[in-house]
């Protein structure tokens, strides 16, 4: 062999991919998609130990416990549906709280991210630092989808569940229900990063979300609300999830339930999600 055919043969080998990179080549090479996919699983994987799997199962069994044997006799208050058992309205807004509730510990999580310098680990990789909040709010909401389908399942098996919109109604709901959560975990993802006080957030998260969730429709007709309660519940949005997910599992879901809730989901995580960003940079 020439050397000017030796030096042809290195012009032509491509250099081999470096298995010793360190970690900050890695993420470099990455991009956002795959950044979020990365600390997504890293944020799933506390959920899925023994004892966290079980208490999250627990919770919406206990919830349907709770509300289907203590709020049985609501289903024959005046303006309740007559076509439906109480169970099959319950149920949905049931999945509401139960997405809600799972949303709002995606700022809890972050906060203890940042307690325990998770956070500043990841400041000094260079990787999109939106992919820290997106995986954080993605991994609630993996949490919060299991926990839909446990409702659903547990609900059926105990209480009847049975509406008349079968299961692609009950899907429907499932997924609507993972939507609305995720939405509004943005809020709490939000006032965790301007926030950064666990307590704090914890005593605004409380204050937050029992107005919310109990000033709804989600147990009684507004109707049968004092005027001034009347009034929180018809304007409440979560009230219209309730309605959405209801007309799910009733199988007369309208076009325009669905493309309102969805509206006011991407709607709120237009605003809190830059906000989030913005105020997550100076951590």
């Amino acid at each position: 062999m020439t050397v000017v055919q030796a030096e042809a043969n290195t012009r032509q080998t491509p250099p081999k991919r470096r298995d010793t990179d360190t970690p900050a080549e890695q993420w470099s090479a990455s991009n956002l998609f795959t950044q979020t996919l990365a600390l997504t699983n890293r944020s799933v994987r506390p959920y899925l130990q023994p004892g966290v799997v079980i208490v999250t199962f627990v919770e919406p069994l206990v919830m349907l416990l709770m509300f289907a044997g203590v709020l049985k006799t609501l289903g024959d208050a005046p303006g309740m549906p007559t076509d439906m058992a109480y169970i099959d309205n319950l149920a949905p807004a049931i999945m509401i709280i139960t997405a809600v509730a799972a949303g709002a510990q995606a700022g809890n999580g972050l906060i203890n991210d940042l307690r325990n310098d998770v956070i500043t680990r990841f400041h000094t990789l260079p990787i999109n630092r939106f992919s820290v909040l997106l995986a954080r709010s993605f991994a609630d909401a993996a949490r919060s989808l299991y926990q839909l389908i446990a409702v659903a399942v547990l609900a059926a098996l105990i209480f009847g569940f049975a509406p008349p919109g079968g299961i692609l109604g009950v899907i429907g709901a499932i997924l609507m229900s993972a939507l609305v959560g995720w939405s509004m975990s943005w809020i709490f993802i939000m006032m965790a990063a301007l926030l950064r006080n666990g307590d704090v957030l914890r005593m605004i998260t409380t204050l937050l979300t029992f107005p919310l969730l109990f000033a709804s429709n989600a147990f009684v007709p507004p109707e049968s609300m004092p005027t001034g309660l009347r009034v929180i519940a018809q304007g409440n949005p979560i009230s219209y999830a309730n309605d959405a997910v209801r007309s799910m599992v009733a199988g007369n879901v309208t076009a325009a339930e669905l493309l309102v809730t969805v509206a006011v989901c991407l709607a709120l995580v237009c605003v809190c999600a830059p906000i989030s960003k913005r105020s997550f940079r100076v951590m």
